[in-house]
């Protein structure tokens, strides 16, 4: 790799883990019950009186084995129907691997998303070393239920990959996935 293109790649990461600190940084430091690195965002003019949101206010290390998801945030919310938005900036230094994001309604996978990342130059192929995905899902339930976003990936390492802090979990009350209000 010529220096330039070296130089290029670190400017990159750079450039995401600011953003990312600029996304944390609006986090308050109480948690309310939510996963353990999660707060309430500070915002309250961005989100109506039907929004949840949560996310992260520090790193959450990835299960090392490959398969088995780690939830980064979770919440319970009242019955109704839902839709659901998430994004986390998933890091790995180790050899390129596929690294999955999936929304759960109980048990339920409503939403999900992947990314490849990684040393390009190891591991499964193609990647980077940080990526943001985001997902995104619906869902309609008779009780409360709690909604999670877990992170994994697909091959077992000896380091994990991470989640940024600033991963996002939001959730808005909806009169009903499919139907729209006129």
């Amino acid at each position: 790799m010529k220096k330039s293109s070296r130089l290029m790649t670190v400017l990159g990461i750079g450039g995401l883990v600011a953003g990312s600190l600029l996304t944390a940084s609006s986090a308050s430091a109480g948690s309310s019950g939510a996963s353990p690195a999660a707060s309430v965002v500070a915002e309250r003019h961005l989100m109506t009186s039907q929004d949840v949101v949560r996310q992260t206010s520090a790193a959450v290390l990835l299960n090392a084995a490959g398969g088995v998801p780690t939830t980064v945030l979770s919440e319970t919310v009242p019955a109704g129907s839902w839709v659901l938005s998430s994004n986390a900036t998933l890091v790995s230094w180790e050899p390129s691997d596929y690294t999955r994001c999936t929304l759960y309604a109980g048990e339920t996978v409503v939403g999900g998303a992947a990314s490849m990342i990684g040393n390009a130059s190891t591991g499964a192929g193609s990647g980077v070393f940080a990526a943001t995905v985001a997902a995104h899902g619906a869902f309609s339930g008779t009780g409360p239920t709690t909604v999670s976003l877990r992170c994994g990936h697909d091959t077992t390492r000896n380091r994990a990959p991470y989640v940024d802090p600033g991963a996002t979990l939001w959730l808005h009350r909806s009169d009903g996935p499919g139907q729209l209000k006129r």
